[in-house]
């Protein structure tokens, strides 16, 4: 038993020793023959002497990383595939360089522009390009009914607008529909508030029958696609706000009115609609039928869904004055662009709106969505289903300074209410 364990060690010992002499064929001592290295990915005919990747490359190239392929008895490393056998997107760079060579910034938020630039087709010419405006400004607009010598149910809006190209950075321009026409894409934000009150504010207590008070603050995003080619604009907008108390309407306008000698306080804000969410979802189109240097007509319409407006509808707009092409620019052009295309900087028009709706819902009349305890407010069968709206109105520009003044008139909005009309002031500032 002895002289077969003693014999099973010998032969262990001398299988071990054959095994390290294969991995180091540069060893002597064996008398045994020196064993070349064949590298696995190689033609079976071909065989050298493993050497370092780094040495193996062509002069030139560009070593990546190495690799480790692990086997049973040995571990070899290989390059991965070097820069210079990487295929490249030539497409893709010339259709860069042509943007770049042509000074163009396309929005890569629209999908026709992605498709565009990733497509296979060399060529650069693309027929529904949609370019990022450069456009900057800030407007004010300003409603109210007191140049009616009323105040009455829509009693008071402000509004703050700011164009930026920069806004494409917000996480919401991704929500604004997208436009697969070619065209000029703007970005803006938004701020307001609007105020509504029943016929009279001089009488305290619930008016049955009537408006109840309400006021709502919201922020919001929108953009606005021109197609000058197509004569068509198209406008998306998501708001987000409050509709309620936390709107602050009644501090306003109870500021104000304490702040004229023959004004006084308005009675009754304490039945107003209560806080409730504002989220809502607006689209605009508008479509040209006519155009001239003097005269335009263009068609639109309109359509609102979410938690404090749902309604559709549509309309004309007809301009007529000295005036640059309503769907070249969103009202202004910057001196650069005016010159280019040889705008005048000197506008002057009048202009009259008609636009009729079919409304769902209100919650300035019916109360919020979600919070049911507002004190008074109206039923969905006490309000109207159609609204029809007008306006008549003047621009006056020069530059980057833009002035619209706006005569406002509405049908009544409920059953028992009176036509309203109130007066919207505008001022744009180029940047």
């Amino acid at each position: 038993m002895r002289k077969y364990f003693t014999f099973l060690l010998l032969f262990l010992f001398f299988v071990r020793c054959n095994e390290n002499e294969d991995r180091n064929p540069s060893s002597q001592g064996t008398g045994m023959k020196k064993i070349p290295f064949v590298r696995p990915y190689s033609k079976p005919e071909e065989k050298e002497t493993f050497t370092s990747p780094e040495k193996t490359l062509p002069p030139g190239s560009i070593f990546l990383y190495k690799k480790r392929i692990k086997r049973k008895d040995k571990t070899i490393i290989q390059p991965e595939e070097n820069a210079e056998k990487r295929t490249v997107d030539t497409t893709l760079i010339k259709k860069l360089m042509y943007l770049r060579s042509a000074n163009l910034e396309i929005d890569f938020r629209e999908p026709v522009n992605r498709a565009y630039l990733f497509s296979p087709i060399e060529n650069p010419e693309f027929s529904s390009m949609i370019l990022l405006s450069h456009d900057r400004s800030i407007r004010i607009n300003f409603d109210n009914d007191i140049l009616d010598n009323t105040d009455r149910y829509y009693t008071n809006g402000i509004r703050f607008d700011y164009i930026s190209p920069f806004l494409k950075q917000s996480p919401l321009s991704w929500l604004m529909v997208p436009y697969w026409g070619q065209g000029v894409n703007y970005y803006g934000v938004s701020i307001g508030q609007n105020m509504y009150t029943p016929y009279t504010t001089k009488v305290g207590g619930i008016h049955q029958g009537d408006r109840p008070y309400a006021a709502y603050l919201f922020i919001g995003s929108f953009k606005i696609s021109n197609d000058p080619g197509k004569k068509f604009r198209q406008t998306s907008e998501i708001d987000l706000g409050v509709i309620g108390p936390s709107a602050y309407g009644d501090f306003v306008q109870k500021s104000f009115h304490n702040s004229v000698p023959t004004n006084t306080e308005p009675l009754g804000w304490e039945y107003q609609i209560q806080n409730d969410l504002v989220l809502n979802y607006d689209l605009t189109y508008e479509k040209g039928l006519v155009s001239n240097r003097r005269m335009e007509l263009n068609l639109n319409g309109v359509g609102a869904l979410g938690t404090l407006y749902t309604h559709m509808g549509g309309g004309f707009q007809f301009r007529a004055g000295l005036m640059n092409p309503f769907f070249d620019s969103y009202g202004f052009s910057s001196m650069k662009v005016n010159k280019a295309k040889r705008y005048s900087k000197f506008q002057a028009y009048v202009f009259f709106t008609s636009l009729g709706k079919l409304v769902g819902y209100d919650a300035t009349l019916e109360g919020g969505m979600f919070n049911k305890s507002s004190i008074y407010k109206l039923t969905s069968r006490e309000v109207s289903l159609f609204t029809y709206q007008g306006t008549l109105g003047f621009t006056l520009s020069y530059s980057g300074i833009r002035l619209d003044v706006e005569q406002f008139l509405l049908s009544p909005e409920f059953h028992g209410c009176a036509w309203h009309k109130w007066v919207h002031i505008g001022v744009t500032f180029g940047m």
